[in-house]
């Protein structure tokens, strides 16, 4: 299954979702599935925002904490997830709010399996 595809499928079954970025260890675009941002601001908001998961990461993983995750970010207006995946690599959605968020991170998780079976296997 092609990861556009999998992109695709969480764009459409997630209420309010306006994006879906897949990105690398550094914030670089691979993929994007998007219904109201064009693919520039979606990269430049990513690069950004993947400063800040490779941060999250640096501070929690010396820890006993363990590496993150899954960030969620909360504005009024936007919700962010992103989940982690191996080798570095993150699957970003973005939510319009008010935002149904356990329904979300149940088909990230979903999506998430199926990158991995399709990426890192």
């Amino acid at each position: 299954m092609p990861f556009q595809y999998v992109l695709a499928g969480l764009l459409a079954k997630v209420p309010g979702a306006v994006a879906v970025v897949f990105i690398d260890d550094l914030g670089e675009t691979i993929e994007v599935a998007t219904t109201g941002y064009s693919p520039e601001e979606l990269k430049m908001f990513v690069a950004y925002f993947g400063i800040g998961l490779r941060q999250a990461r640096a501070l929690l993983e010396p820890t006993q904490l363990g590496a993150p995750e899954l960030i969620h970010l909360r504005h009024k207006k936007m919700n962010v997830h992103a989940i982690c995946l191996p080798d570095g690599y993150f699957l970003v959605l973005l939510q319009s709010s008010p935002a149904l968020t356990g329904l979300a991170r149940r088909h990230m998780r979903s999506a998430v399996a199926d990158l991995e079976r399709e990426l890192f296997s």
